[in-house]
């Protein structure tokens, strides 16, 4: 069987579940600047379907301005306090662990800002030391994750993530793509070539028999 050369994996809504993160930090800004949170359930429904923030501030009733919200959602969001809502989804260690069998680098490649917070939650979630090197992508754009993959060099291998951001990296790469269905898109929102609820659902050796 072929050894990839690699594995491009994403960490929010892939490897971690991240509703409580984003849900608090939504919460806390509205009631502190004045509205009423939709309830938990309704609003992870509506993130996972792409509704717009500003659909989200109108239903909540936000009394400040949507660029004040965003302001406070960028600087909250990757804070020690709501990354501390973050938990590792199901077996991640245990999955992860086995793929060094089929594959020679296990690369988080992952939208982050704060690189500093981002290496103490790694540490605090005993995960940091599975990856063979770790990509920090600080963009907004559906393919910025390629600007900061492009140049790694490579025969054999796929892109694991839960969002756009991922099939649209496996496309500008020419790799399959397998989509993580629990993470912050719905199924029919992913362009990909496989498809699995969690993580610890990938057969990664049929993926890769069936691929190469």
């Amino acid at each position: 069987m072929i050894k990839l050369d690699c594995i491009f994996i994403d960490l929010d809504g892939t490897l971690l579940e991240g509703k409580l993160k984003h849900y608090n930090c939504y919460k806390d800004i509205i009631l502190k600047d004045g509205g009423t949170p939709l309830e938990i359930d309704i609003y992870w429904d509506m993130k996972r379907s792409k509704i717009t923030r500003d659909v989200f501030l109108e239903k909540s009733r936000y009394k400040n301005t949507y660029n004040n919200f965003l302001m406070q959602w960028l600087e909250n969001i990757e804070s020690e306090k709501y990354l501390s809502y973050d938990k590792l989804k199901p077996n991640v260690i245990e999955v992860l662990s086995k793929w060094k069998n089929y594959t020679e680098k296990i690369i988080l490649v992952t939208m982050r800002n704060n690189k500093e917070n981002l290496y103490r939650q790694l540490d605090n979630l005993k995960i940091r030391d599975i990856f063979d090197e770790i990509i920090i992508c600080i963009c907004q754009e559906n393919n910025e994750k390629y600007k900061f993959v492009k140049d790694i060099k490579f025969s054999t291998a796929v892109v694991i993530g839960d969002t756009e951001h991922d099939t649209t990296l496996a496309e500008k790469l020419n790799i399959r793509c397998i989509a993580v269905t629990s993470g912050l898109r719905k199924k029919e929102f992913l362009n990909a070539d496989f498809f699995e609820e969690e993580i610890k659902n990938i057969d990664i050796e049929n993926i890769i028999k069936t691929i190469y």
